[in-house]
């Protein structure tokens, strides 16, 4: 038996997929097949309910999922207690983050954190805010770093940083001449926004309830799944949006767009996140003293 195979299972299980769960693996369909029947064949038992319209364990495929679980977790901690013999930290280190701070904030903080530790190797992984505790929830990632704080008791978050949520529009845009441009006013212009999913998209209903309005108020367009697809959009025409200040800033001074300045902007937050039971592995400790420094 090898950890290859329980972490095949462990997703198939909670994926609920063969396909999602060989994307995750990065590996192909029929490729994590094989790792199932393999285990399947070393137990010398269904581990898994053929017979369902949906995957899902037998009882015996519960009690290996269950100690899958705790045999890959009790397996990391052992490589990080033989870490300490070491003379520096070495290993890897896969960060998750939401678009935003993928782009603008991680990628810093990884080079500092390289140049202290440069036997880690580290990945970064950038999907939306749900996606991306998703994955950490399915131990695909070590740590995310959202725009979304988590509820879960799994979980353990701590604020690292801040954003804000601006208005912007095409630079021509008559919004820009406006002394005090009000959300009744906004509403009558289209507009660009977010995905599900997206912690921009979140924070901008937030936004908006807090002023007693919603989403439904707005002449939506179309929704798009990137902020710099957004930006390129307002920049292009299709509508005006609410986009952070960090991915807003560089297209303002290159004349792409304008953020209307005069509308208050949102304040927004964005938070480390880890298994709660891996807050203490020594390289996610380093690397999250590093962020909160």
């Amino acid at each position: 038996m090898n950890l290859t195979k329980l972490k095949a299972f462990i997703l198939v299980i909670e994926k609920k997929s063969f396909s999602e769960a060989a994307i995750a693996l990065k590996s192909s369909q029929p490729a994590t097949s094989l790792k199932i029947k393999s285990l399947e064949e070393e137990m010398g038992l269904d581990l898994l309910d053929r017979g369902s319209s949906v995957i899902q364990p037998t009882a015996a495929g519960m009690i290996v999922y269950q100690a899958s679980k705790e045999m890959v977790r009790r397996w990391r901690k052992l490589e990080d207690d033989l870490r300490v013999f070491e003379d520096t930290l070495t290993g890897t280190l896969t960060i998750g983050a939401s678009t935003i701070p993928g782009t603008y904030l991680v990628p810093s903080w990884v080079k500092k954190f390289r140049s202290l530790y440069p036997n880690v190797a580290v990945t970064i992984e950038i999907s939306d805010s749900k996606e991306t505790l998703s994955k950490l929830h399915n131990q695909l990632v070590d740590v995310s770093i959202t725009g979304l704080p988590s509820e879960s008791k799994e979980l353990s978050y701590k604020q690292v940083s801040s954003d804000a949520l601006v208005l912007i529009a095409p630079y021509h845009h008559p919004l820009g001449l406006s002394n005090e441009p009000t959300f009744e006013q906004i509403k009558q212009f289209d507009f660009v926004i977010r995905e599900e999913g997206s912690g921009t998209r979140k924070v901008m209903e937030d936004y908006l309830s807090i002023h007693s309005h919603s989403l439904a108020d707005l002449k939506s367009v179309v929704p798009i799944g990137s902020t710099e697809a957004v930006i390129a959009a307002v920049e292009a025409g299709l509508g005006i949006s609410f986009v952070s200040k960090l991915a807003a800033l560089p297209a303002a001074k290159a004349k792409r767009i304008q953020i209307i300045e005069k509308f208050e902007p949102f304040q927004r937050n964005f938070y480390f996140t880890t298994l709660s039971d891996a807050k203490d592995r020594p390289i996610i400790k380093e690397f999250s003293e590093l962020i909160g420094s």
